[in-house]
């Protein structure tokens, strides 16, 4: 029996996986396909009912595998990754022309109980404004950077995480600042003008 016989005789008109269902219980009726189709609108002996059970049993057991094949797929993709990962050996990266961590990490320690002290936004655009000349209207001053790694191919990325490099003040040859002009980029390191680069 063709399915569009099967729809012309019951006006149901079922997708293909619930035909195929349809079609083998036809090949099991001992009957016409005129008597299966009255069977089947008749719901005679449970036969539509069976039917879709075996559909709803076939469509069930297709998602489950689906998500099987999701799932393997998925941990194999976070395998490959870190693979991909140990193989490429990422490792921090510091650019060599900004002002090193390590020398800014020494003065930012020295805050506590220490000679130094963290400025406030305003008083770093003081110091910039005074220093150098730049139009306050114009300057942002920053507290953090992007850390970054690097990798054996000398490819750069950033780890989405913060490093802390608040304004900090000591002495008028001890300071830091981060902040930005426009699109220029800018670090202030004992009263030293230094362009940052990112």
């Amino acid at each position: 029996m063709m399915i569009e016989e099967f729809e012309e005789r019951t006006g149901f008109y079922p997708t293909q996986v619930q035909y195929e269902a349809i079609e083998r219980a036809y090949m099991d009726f001992d009957g016409d396909k005129d008597a299966f189709c009255k069977a089947y609108k008749k719901n005679a002996d449970g036969i539509a009912e069976r039917i879709q059970r075996e559909v709803n049993m076939a469509t069930f057991k297709a998602q489950n595998a689906q998500a099987a094949e999701i799932t393997r797929r998925d941990i194999e993709i976070e395998r490959l990754k870190k693979e991909l990962e140990r193989e490429q050996e990422w490792k921090p990266y510091e650019d060599t022309h900004n002002i090193a961590q390590a020398d800014y990490a020494e003065l930012a320690e020295s805050v506590p109980g220490g000679a130094a002290r963290y400025m406030t936004d305003a008083e770093a655009l003081d110091w910039v404004c005074s220093e150098f000349g730049f139009d306050r209207s114009k300057i942002t001053i920053l507290h953090e950077i992007d850390e970054y790694e690097v990798n054996r191919h000398h490819q750069l990325r950033r780890t989405g995480k913060k490093i802390d490099r608040r304004p900090v003040y000591c002495a008028t040859d001890y300071h830091y600042i981060r902040f930005n002009v426009g699109r220029n980029w800018w670090e202030c390191w004992n009263g030293q003008l230094r362009p940052f680069c990112d």
